[in-house]
């Protein structure tokens, strides 16, 4: 073959390696199975871009999997949560608007919130989230007491574990924020169960003034609570009753489980709650021991609390209260390090410790004010799930545990590191 004849088919392959074609007057060879291979390699890529494929957002709108249940608005999702406060409230131009002042009768209803698929667990600021597009309450409807018990029922009765979920905050925030914080946790949550969030006019300024006042309205709200749930467990009966509470929302279970323990049938041997989880416990020492021994003992099946040593707010509100907070633990260095912090609960634990559990967040407190770890923090999402779902914590793997004496023990809460 001549140097200036025109190069073959295998030849022309050596144009994408070099633009020698000659070495030392030869060519050089590239094997022939090599060449079919990417020939063919080719071809199968060529027909590849003829298969029809489905769009990403119809795909993922059908088969993404979340167990909460919801309804589709454009490109956002909707949820129904149920509600009851005992805020004052009024009616302007066809919307119900609520005040910072307790009522002498519950309003009760439903409220749908609008929901980014996006939305993650983070720093959790209402206000922010709903700016950015991120989570809204979109419509608030008033129901009477009749209609309202019926709805719940009903969704009661068609949840796969006939369950309900009922969720209470505590300081700061009006209904707008406080439904909108109820939102966040139960779609994050994602447990597929009705939620009712019990509302309670706790935005007071943020003063020691205002903090008091608060204390006193959580008070007064707690037998509207009680008289709720007597009223769920009476009618509604669901199979799984969970109550959720921080802060000071803990005052106000406390205060309602006072109330329900005086009502003879509900003060039997036979729990009517399936599950009290109570996170940052704004209540004194000395009421919480007392109220577990008593109400809380009589009338649940299980109690869990979550405690930290790191929590600003809570210090704040014992330097205010001159009162010593269940949910604020010091660490005692000397002997376990950072895992000493509940150590002040194990009495509680000790009187039954198959129905009691103590967590201890700190390890995984990373929120505002350290107070805010059951809305910002993965791991206590994680952690709730399996409490509500009734696992065992050792199948938790970031709990770990620590055994003092006489066989009473707690769990630290680890986070990802």
């Amino acid at each position: 073959m001549k140097n200036n004849a025109y190069p073959t088919l295998k030849q022309s392959f050596m144009v994408y390696y070099s633009k020698q074609y000659k070495s030392k007057g030869n060519y050089l060879k590239i094997p022939m199975r090599k060449i079919t291979l990417l020939a063919l390699s080719l071809l199968i890529l060529a027909g590849c871009t003829n298969i029809p494929l489905r769009k990403a957002a119809t795909y993922l709108e059908k088969k993404l999997y979340r167990r909460i249940d919801y309804k589709v608005d454009g490109k956002y999702r909707v949820i129904t949560l149920f509600y009851a406060t005992d805020r004052k409230s009024k009616e302007r131009n066809g919307e119900l608007y609520f005040k910072p002042n307790i009522s002498d009768t519950l309003t009760v209803g439903t409220l749908e919130a609008r929901i980014d698929p996006g939305l993650k667990i983070g720093k959790m600021l209402p206000k922010r989230l709903k700016r950015k597009g991120m989570i809204g309450v979109q419509k608030v409807t008033k129901l009477t007491d009749e209609s309202f018990m019926k709805s719940l029922s009903e969704a009661v009765k068609n949840s796969p574990h006939k369950s309900l979920l009922v969720i209470v905050y505590g300081f700061k925030d009006n209904f707008e924020l406080t439904a909108t914080k109820a939102a966040y946790f139960s779609y994050l949550l994602d447990v597929n169960t009705p939620v009712l969030l019990f509302d309670w006019p706790g935005d007071q300024s943020v003063t020691p003034m205002g903090y008091k006042e608060a204390r006193r309205l959580a008070n007064a709200s707690g037998p509207f609570l009680g008289e709720l749930l007597a009223k769920i467990t009476r009618e509604a009966k669901p199979e799984k009753l969970w109550v959720e509470s921080s802060s000071l929302g803990c005052q106000v279970v406390c205060d309602a489980f006072e109330y329900m323990h005086k009502q003879s049938d509900l003060a039997d041997k036979e729990p009517e709650i399936t599950h009290v989880i109570m996170s940052a416990p704004d209540v004194s020492d000395d009421e919480f021991n007392e109220i577990f021994m008593t109400e809380i003992a009589a009338l649940t099946d299980k109690f869990t609390t979550y405690v930290s040593s790191y929590d600003r707010a809570l210090l704040m509100a014992e330097i205010i209260d001159w009162q010593k907070k269940a949910g604020l633990k010091k660490v005692n260095v000397e002997e376990y390090e950072e895992f000493e912090e509940a150590k002040d609960l194990l009495y509680l634990k000790s009187l039954d410790p198959d129905r009691i559990s103590i967590i201890d967040a700190t390890q995984i407190n990373n929120a505002s004010y350290g107070h805010g770890y059951d809305l910002e923090s993965p791991e206590f999402y994680d952690n709730v799930y399996m409490q509500l779902l009734n696992a065992p914590p050792e199948d938790n793997r970031r709990l770990y545990l620590v055994k003092e004496k006489d066989g009473v023990d707690y769990w630290i809460m680890r986070g990802n590191k």
